[in-house]
């Protein structure tokens, strides 16, 4: 397995687009052809996650914000454009904070505007109701419990279906495309690896690290109308608290919609076409 593994898509200066957990790269495909004339668009797996080697210490956002500035560094770019949603939003979000000078623009995927929930089922499924335990677990036994819920993880039945993908799009309240559907065939294998990011991910202050960053970001977050009502609420009090604290350089963007707002048919590309542009 190599330390990086991504896919490239046309000429120009780079993009990186970073996925959220339990995705491939695939998942950026829509921005690999919206943007390929005028970028050279990297489409990254996450480490381990896919066939991107795994961290082998626990994910600080410094540790995160190296590993992408490792990629940069190993591909001779210079400074870059970051795409990132959910988990691939943070480390997004990390780089951009602890490497500022290296990063153009940054585009956040819901993600940065509010913290993890204790209990994030909805990221998760079943496996986040168990989160508190495991956290506990991971920091006192790490090795034996890495180990188990990898075996556990991928015993599971990875057979993509008709069925599974509707109900996926139904769950997360977007329309069937077929960019979607690639992005959910090509779901990523979790290694070992791949639980230090996890669990790292789940310690991480998004909040802290937004109000650090200082470069020109376009937050899109997810409004959850139609979707959840709580949640709903709970994004909206978040937002208003996060305004006021924010570098004038950052702008929050509401999608109406779920957690998966590049899906959204609200979602523009054309804004973010122009965003990268300037």
């Amino acid at each position: 397995m190599r330390q990086f593994h991504a896919t490239v898509h046309g000429r120009g200066e780079p993009v990186l687009f970073l996925p959220g957990g339990g995705f491939t790269g695939s998942q950026g495909q829509l921005f690999a052809e919206a943007l390929h004339n005028d970028f050279e668009v990297h489409l990254l797996d996450l480490p381990g996650f896919g066939e991107s080697e795994g961290l082998h210490t626990f994910a600080t956002s410094k540790v995160l914000a190296d590993w992408v500035e490792t990629y940069r560094i190993s591909r001779r770019l210079e400074s870059v454009r970051l795409i990132g949603h959910s988990m691939g939003g943070a480390i997004a979000l990390a780089h951009a904070v602890h490497y500022p000078d290296q990063v153009r623009h940054l585009i956040l995927l819901d993600q940065g505007h509010k913290p993890n929930a204790m209990l994030p089922y909805r990221e998760y499924g079943i496996f986040g109701f168990a989160l508190p335990l495991l956290r506990l677990l991971y920091h006192h036994s790490p090795r034996r419990l890495l180990n188990w819920i990898e075996t556990k993880v991928n015993k599971s039945d990875p057979t993509f279906s008709e069925e599974r993908f509707q109900l996926f799009c139904r769950r997360i309240g977007v329309e069937p495309t077929l960019s979607i559907r690639s992005a959910v065939e090509q779901s990523a294998r979790l290694s070992t690896g791949g639980l230090h990011l996890l669990f790292g991910y789940d310690g991480l202050d998004f909040k802290d690290l937004l109000r650090r960053v200082q470069v020109p970001t376009h937050l899109y977050y997810a409004d959850f109308t139609g979707i959840d009502l709580k949640e709903a609420k709970r994004t909206l009090h978040h937002v208003k608290r996060a305004e006021r604290l924010l570098h004038p350089s950052v702008q929050l963007i509401a999608v109406p919609g779920g957690h998966f707002v590049q899906w959204s048919r609200h979602f523009s590309m054309e804004n973010v076409e122009r965003f990268l542009h300037t």
